[in-house]
C-alpha cells in the first residue's frame, strides 16, 4: 500500500491516494487523539480490502469491524465519512470512537488472557441475571450456545442459580448499560471471567468441550 498516505487534522484522519486508483477517499473522526492510531489502522484495513478484492465501498454501505457496526456516508467534498451505531444501536452518528474503542480494548483483553479474538454480533442475545444491569460485580462464562445467542452468561451474587430466572438482552443493550464489560466479550467460547474480587479470566476446558445449559 505504498500509494496510501494519511492526513491528520486534530482528531480527524483522512486517506490520500485512493482517488488515483478510482476509489473514494475516506475520513474518520474520533473523540480523542489516543484513538488516532486505531483510526489509521481501520482506514488501512478498508483500503487494503478494496484494493485486493476490487470491491468499492459505496455511500450507505455498512461494515462490521470487530464487535461494532460502521456506515460510510458521502460527505459534501466527495469523501466517504465514517459513521457508527450509537451505544444503544438505535441510530448512526458521525465518527468511530465507540467502534475503535471496542476494537482496541477487546484485542488488548484477548491478548492479555491469551484468547482468540471472537466478538459476538451485538444483535445476538446474552443471558443475564439480576444485578448485572444494576452494576454489581459479574462472573461470566461463554458457552457454545444456539446461533441467536452470544454464548455469554453473566451473573451476580443476586442470582438464585435457576436458569429460568435469567433474562435475555441484546448484547448491545448489555454493553450500553455495562460498558465496563464490553472489553471481555470478545473472549472465545470456553472462557470465564470473574470481576467479583479484582479481575480474572481463564479458559475452562469443560465448558469448551460441553454444551450450554438448556433454556
Amino acid at each position: 500500500m505504498d500509494f496510501l498516505e494519511f492526513e491528520t487534522e486534530g482528531t480527524i484522519i483522512c486517506t490520500r491516494g485512493l482517488i488515483a486508483r478510482g476509489l473514494s477517499e475516506m475520513r474518520v473522526r474520533v473523540g480523542t487523539a489516543a484513538l488516532l492510531p486505531e483510526a489509521k489502522s481501520f482506514l488501512k484495513f478498508v483500503a487494503e480490502y478494496m484494493d485486493s478484492s476490487g470491491q468499492r465501498i459505496k455511500p450507505g454501505q455498512t461494515l462490521n469491524y470487530g464487535y461494532w457496526l460502521v456506515k460510510f456516508q458521502a460527505a459534501a467534498d466527495a469523501v466517504l465519512e465514517v459513521w457508527e451505531y450509537n451505544p444503544e444501536a438505535t441510530e448512526f452518528i458521525i465518527g468511530a470512537s465507540l467502534t475503535l474503542s471496542y476494537w482496541r480494548d477487546q484485542h488488548e483483553t484477548c491478548a492479555r488472557f491469551r484468547g482468540d479474538f471472537s466478538p459476538p454480533r451485538p444483535d445476538r442475545l446474552t443471558a443475564v441475571s439480576l444485578g448485572v444491569m444494576e452494576g454489581l460485580p459479574v462472573q461470566a462464562v461463554r458457552y457454545r450456545w444456539r446461533e441467536h445467542m452470544s454464548g455469554w452468561l453473566l451473573v451476580t451474587e443476586e442470582w438464585d442459580k435457576k436458569i429460568e430466572s435469567l433474562t435475555n438482552h441484546h448484547t448491545y443493550h448489555v454493553t450500553a448499560g455495562r460498558p465496563d464489560l464490553a472489553r471481555y466479550l470478545a473472549l472465545p467460547i470456553g472462557f470465564r471471567f470473574d470481576l467479583t474480587n479484582g479481575e480474572r479470566a481463564w479458559i475452562d476446558e469443560e465448558v469448551f468441550q460441553g454444551d450450554a445449559p438448556g433454556r
